[in-house]
């Protein structure tokens, strides 16, 4: 019973002042609707006079009567303030020991004096105000509904009281004594001071069994600016209880499924994944995995262009280490493209223009240089356009298979048919610009060939002019030459010119058309 005197006077000191007139307990609601435990202290004149503490102190404040909605003491009956200052008259009369009227019956014999509501404690835990701050003073009220109801749900029967429901005790002893004869099972008591980190508390809670007089503390240190939500989360405030019983019970904690996995490559320096998934780390290393089934691991280098790559499949055992080693070989990684249904145009670029131009179209077999995170645009007329994201694998072959969803916006068919317009008017523009070349390289060498042939004619024209030439036979043979020169020079460049003027109508057409 020491352990419960020390218990309580540590936490209630400063409850027993001398020359303190004190109340009985009620509660009080406002007319505001505000609701209030406090100390019922008589009422003079238009005023009610309630009692609490403020600061450690007891405090009498002054209430106008027109604002008491309603009184409660402790067993739960509405008083009216008559009532209650009658009830505080009883427990504060002094009855006078030398004068008595003759006419008044003996109080020894018919004692009229009604009694003072006593609280029902048999078979209870009594939960008593915590000692705090008064900045702590709102958290300590929650503390202790929250305590309350807990106790109810593990099979406790609290009950919150203060010093005002022993008003004939003045001191520890006295209300440890008055519980357990009003048939208390057990006191609860709680401490909030600030911890030693800052912007921290330190809750400790105290519990007493007046069956074997036994003792518990647990210290609980949690945040001040979220010590509500810190006290309800992950089960803390019902492990806190627990703890302060005796009865908390450590969860078992699960078994680690993590194990290793350490991998050496010929050569070093190998980029090194889990398949379908981005670069862990670079050979030789080891990573810690969760797994425990089967993990399929691939290693690739790449070096001038040339890929090198190698898989492994492993089972892991929890907490055990796989070594791997790994002999890489030249690869071309592949990447097969199926859309439902086929046909859809194939593009590298993630956003598309009419001057995009596609790679291919579906289904088509592409070749990787890199493997890791890959993206394709897919177009096809009638359907929504497709970005698909995959990985590119390194040792087998890349397989991705899309079903198009259709066009049913007559904006998005319309707009579509708009972009396939130009698109088509590009191609024309680019086959109008790559056909201009053809006639523009045989205008241009007709052209040469015409310019070679008039200095051939020229060259013949000046030689027959010369006195020596004369008219026989040669001189008639060189003017032959002459004339056949002249007139293919003549006509080279007629069909060279006309090949110049169609090429350039060409490629003005192309230049309009694929601008």
């Amino acid at each position: 019973m020491k352990k419960l005197f020390a218990l309580l006077g540590s936490c209630f000191a400063f409850l027993f002042a001398e020359n303190i007139e004190r109340g009985f307990p009620v509660s009080v609601r406002l007319t505001s609707g505000a609701s209030q435990k406090a100390e019922y202290v008589g009422s003079v004149e238009d005023t009610v006079r309630l009692g609490g503490f403020i600061s450690d102190t007891f405090t009498v404040v002054k209430i106008l009567k027109d604002r008491i909605a309603s009184l409660i003491d402790s067993n739960g009956n509405a008083l009216t303030i008559e009532q209650a200052d009658s009830l505080y008259a009883v427990m504060h009369a002094k009855p006078d020991s030398t004068v008595q009227d003759s006419t008044v019956p003996d109080s020894s014999s018919h004692d009229s004096t009604p009694p003072v509501p006593q609280i029902d404690m048999s078979g209870k835990s009594l939960v008593f105000p915590a000692l705090r701050r008064p900045i702590d003073s709102a958290l300590a009220a929650r503390i202790q509904d929250l305590q309350i109801q807990i106790l109810k749900e593990q099979g406790e029967r609290p009950l919150a009281v203060s010093s005002a429901d022993f008003p004939q005790c003045k001191d520890s002893p006295c209300i440890a004594k008055d519980a357990e004869t009003r048939g208390a099972v057990a006191v609860w008591t709680l401490e909030i001071q600030p911890a030693k980190h800052q912007d921290s508390l330190d809750l400790m809670l105290h519990r007493f069994l007046f069956s074997n007089e036994a003792q518990s503390s647990e210290r609980l240190t949690i945040s001040a600016k979220n010590a509500t939500s810190e006290l309800i989360s992950k089960n803390r405030f019902i492990e806190w209880i627990q703890k302060a019983k005796g009865i908390y019970q450590e969860p078992p904690k699960p078994k680690s499924t993590k194990s290793y996995i350490y991998v050496q490559t010929d050569p070093e320096g190998a980029n090194l994944s889990k398949k379908g998934e981005d670069v862990i780390c670079q050979t030789p290393c080891a990573f810690a995995i969760h797994d425990t089934g089967k993990v399929e691991i691939e290693a690739y280098w790449d070096v001038e262009n040339t890929l090198w790559a190698n898989k492994a499949i492993i089972r892991p055992i929890p907490g055990d280490t796989a070594k791997i080693n790994l002999r890489l070989k030249r690869v071309k990684p592949e990447i097969e493209i199926r859309t439902i249904p086929a046909g859809a145009q194939i593009y590298s670029d993630i956003e598309i223009t009419p001057h995009s131009r596609p790679i291919g179209s579906t289904p088509k077999t592409l070749f990787s240089g890199e493997p890791g995170p890959a993206d394709l645009h897919l177009w096809h007329e009638g359907y929504k356009d497709s970005v698909i994201h995959f990985h590119v694998s390194a040792t087998s072959k890349t397989v991705v298979e899309i079903k198009l969803d259709s066009l049913t916006s007559p904006k998005d068919i319309e707009a579509q048919k708009v972009f396939e317009r130009i698109q088509k008017r590009i191609f024309w523009g680019h086959l109008a610009l790559g056909t201009a070349l053809a006639p523009a390289v045989a205008g241009g060498i007709l052209l040469y060939l015409s310019h070679r042939d008039h200095e051939k004619a020229a060259d013949l024209k000046s030689e027959l002019s010369l006195p020596s030439s004369g008219r026989g036979e040669n001189f008639q043979k060189l003017v032959k030459d002459n004339h056949h020169y002249a007139d293919r020079s003549k006509t080279e460049r007629y069909v060279g010119t006309g090949f110049l003027i169609f090429a350039s109508g060409l490629f003005a057409t192309g230049i309009i058309l694929s601008f």
